[in-house]
């Protein structure tokens, strides 16, 4: 176990996030925690978008430490202006940081391999590999050798960052940025909640306890009602659980037989029930799994966006000038979500459209003087005009914040992939049971919620009007409009009539976010239909719904809390006991002690939030003792550990990579068929190949990358070394590597005779020969006549 290593990166997040604590604390004055719950993701966004522009020119060490003096100077400027610090709710961010890292540090000890199948790990362990390798930005891609990646590669970025700052090694790298960013996650989720739910006179440690475990251990209700389907009697419970269209199987058939994959895929999406699951993956499962995706990397970042949100919200309709400046920060949030993780980045400027919408200060109040007075005028004389000044408005700011955000990464976004298009109305769509085991949970507390804050005849009607929705959309196979649309329309109203706060906000975009995927998707190669706009978009459901049902949860336990509740209403059966036993006072002790309406809400709301919890954390139970118990026998951090297990044969290849400076150019085999032993050679050391993994047609199109494979077949089998040195030299190429795969596609190659190329490195399974460009270029001799 590499204790220092861990211990390294523990302290230099925590350093960062001390280092950020003035700044965040400056622009989070009006939170009651003053920011401190978000001192991390600040300083990760800050060093991010610093370390961004700065290696457009030069990437490496110094960059790193120039990023981290742009953090230091905010945060002394903040200083300077007098700003106000809470400690102790730092200290609390940084225990919550401390555990959920160690978490994910014990889960990766036993899992630590950064593998080809189940999942993206060759891509992410590459990427960063890349960025480790690259003296200024965007790195090469090492499955497009030549080519500037076209992936997004923001969190890798930032990954090599944190490498660069410990003298990191990219096998090591990758676990514990792994760790960093599932612990910034929570930690975010944690802060954000927390400070939403002190600004609504709940308590801060309640609500940030929920969203963080929210993010950081639930799961959705398929492992649960699995497990009761394990528990009831196999009739019934087989009933329940392919009721809700699962599939009998895992948990459901006994504890040994538990797989934390199929928790991840549970609403079909094939034209027949069981071809194939659409991707609806919650926190804990990614991070379990184990890539180093944007998905999993971006949340960090749109939860700080929804934060400077919630800082506009909070902040005095009087100070324009203070609302304007949080609202603006948005765009380079969203801008460094675009390089993080590009699907992210219409959420976040979604997120302020509803803010600037729905916010106490209306939208005109932040244009000039003039301009908000005449328009004000102009709408105090109709309910109409108000609403169409607030929605115009509102989408004209959330448009302005998006081309912001454009400009803040706008060297990526000139060489990013292009060519998608908009798929609309995709077939099938969600059913019913599967929409209830992604999202039942989110959808009950926010009924309830939405419930509580108005009068019983409306969400009676609301009711009915859901189940007369829910029959008739169940016909046509639109289960989630009438699932999603009532809350939906009910926190709008609710928002607009000042019944709600800006937890509401969180939900109604979470809510449109969902019922947008079922109706609009993009077209594109990964993954069939619409299996991968969903899969994206359901990671940003999570994240911002998780905080809503953080401060939801919160207000409808109360004040007093869960334990508080629960033990009242023990108290309150016993007395109730009691006087039925002293029969003549019976009636008096009854009234004594009947709660109020309130109070007996909330001591129902505190027993169904322990059970809930208690349900919810059944996989990360059985997830963590699958990953621990079932993992390696020797724990590391070393990604590359594996190899040495399971690929000997071309593990000293490898390695001898590896330690080759620089990014020069191979030839291997192309990963024509993914998520297999090929292409390791450049996935695992960053060195580019001229063809590697197929996911390359998704970024520049089929006929450039069938193009390349055929040139590559070309150098492995032509007898031509004319033809062999012509493509070698169009490619650049340094090294061509002889491996097994190789061998086995390409037949017995020796190269070893050929002008210009000889062996560099050689073992009884691999041969990697170097390439002089400048020998091959020469005339090939003559023989004499």
């Amino acid at each position: 176990m590499e204790l220092g290593i861990v211990l390294t990166w523990l302290v230099l997040y925590l350093g960062l996030g001390v280092l950020a604590l003035p700044l965040a604390s400056q622009l989070f004055e009006d939170f009651p925690d003053r920011g401190a719950g978000l001192a991390i993701p600040v300083a990760f966004a800050v060093i991010a978008v610093s370390t961004y522009w700065l290696g457009q020119v030069r990437f490496g060490l110094v960059t790193a430490l120039f990023a981290v003096l742009a953090l230091l100077t905010g945060s002394v400027l903040a200083l300077r202006s007098g700003v106000s610090i809470d400690r102790s709710r730092f200290r609390d961010a940084a225990v919550v940081f401390t555990l959920a890292y160690l978490l994910l540090i014990l889960i990766r000890l036993y899992r630590p391999g950064a593998v080809p199948g189940g999942g993206e790990k060759f891509l992410d362990f590459g990427l960063l590999a890349s960025v480790l390798r690259a003296t200024a930005l965007p790195p090469q891609d090492m499955w497009f050798a030549g080519e500037s990646v076209q992936y997004y590669y923001g969190g890798h970025m930032l990954a090599a960052v944190f490498a660069l700052l410990t003298d990191t090694a990219p096998r090591f790298a990758y676990n514990t940025a792994l760790a960093g960013y599932y612990a910034a996650y929570v930690t975010a989720a944690w802060g954000l909640a927390g400070a939403i739910t002190a600004h609504r006179g709940g308590s801060y440690r309640l609500g940030g306890g929920i969203a963080a475990f929210l993010v950081g251990l639930a799961s959705n209700l398929s492992t649960p009602i699995r497990f009761l389907g394990w528990v009831l009697p196999e009739p019934l419970g087989r009933r329940l659980v392919e009721g809700v269209g699962l599939e009998f199987a895992g948990l459901a058939r006994g504890p040994f037989e538990f797989n934390y994959w199929f928790a991840s895929r549970v609403i079909d999406a094939g034209n027949e029930p069981g071809e194939w699951e659409l991707i609806t993956e919650f926190p804990f499962f990614a991070f379990l799994n184990g890539d180093l995706h944007g998905h999993m990397m971006s949340p960090v970042f749109l939860l700080l966006g929804a934060g400077l949100a919630a800082a506009y919200w909070m902040r005095p309709a009087a100070d324009r000038r203070g609302r304007l400046g949080r609202l603006l920060l948005v765009a380079p949030a969203g801008g460094l979500l675009v390089l993080t993780n590009t699907w992210s980045a219409p959420a976040v400027f979604g997120v302020a459209w509803l803010t600037v919408l729905f916010a106490p200060a209306a939208p005109w109040t932040l244009l000039p003087d003039g301009w908000a007075e005449r328009i004000g005028t102009w709408t105090d004389t109709s309910r109409l005009r108000t609403e169409s000044a607030r929605l115009g408005l509102a989408l004209a700011i959330a448009s302005l914040l998006a081309v912001g955000g454009a400009l803040t990464v706008f060297p990526f976004l000139t060489g990013a992939a292009s060519g998608r298009s908009v798929g609309l109305l995709p077939t099938p769509r969600s059913d019913l049971g599967g929409l209830l085991t992604v999202y039942g949970v989110f959808l009950a507390l926010t009924a309830s919620y939405l419930a509580s804050r108005v009068r019983r005849r409306i969400w009676v009607v609301a009711f009915l009007t859901s189940l007369v929705l829910l029959l008739v959309s169940t016909l046509v196979r639109a289960s989630a409009l009438a699932l999603f649309g009532p809350l939906l329309l009910g926190g709008w109203y609710l928002l607009r009539t000042r019944e709600a706060g800006f937890e509401t906000v969180l939900a109604v975009g979470a809510l449109g976010l969902v019922l947008l995927v079922e109706f609009v998707y993009v077209i594109e190669q990964a993954g069939p239909g619409r299996m991968n706009t969903v899969f994206k978009i359901a990671a940003q459901v999570w994240a911002l719904w998780s905080v809503a049902a953080g401060v939801m949860l919160t207000r409808l336990v109360g004040s007093a809390g869960p334990l508080a509740w629960i033990r009242g209403t023990v108290r309150g059966v016993r007395d109730r006991f009691r006087s039925w036993l002293a029969r003549g006072e019976q009636t008096a002790n009854r009234k004594a002690a009947s709660p109020g309406t309130n109070e007996g809400r909330h001591r129902l709301a505190s027993i169904g939030l322990v059970m809930l919890l208690l349900a919810l954390s059944i996989y990360p139970a059985f997830g963590l003792a699958w990953a621990v118990g079932g993992g390696t026998d020797d724990p590391t951090l070393d990604a590359h550990a594996y190899i040495e297990a399971e690929h000997p044969e071309e593990a000293a290849a490898i390695h001898w990579l590896r330690d080759q400076p620089g990014q020069p150019t191979m030839v291997s085999a192309p990963g024509t068929e993914i998520y297999r032993w090929v292409n390791a050679p450049s996935s695992m050391t960053g060195i580019p190949t001229v063809a590697g993994w197929s996911h390359e047609v998704g970024y520049r199109g089929e006929e450039p990358y069938w193009d390349r494979v055929r040139d590559v077949r070309i150098i492995y089998e032509t007898s031509e070394p004319e033809s062999r040195a012509a493509l070698l030299g169009l490619y650049d190429v340094t090294y061509i590597y002889v491996g097994p795969t190789e061998r086995e596609r390409f037949g017995t190659v020796d190269y070893g005779e050929e002008s210009g190329i000889h062996t560099a490195y050689t073992d009884p399974n691999v041969t990697i020969y170097r390439v002089d460009l400048d020998a091959i270029k020469q005339p090939v001799p003559q023989p004499a006549s």
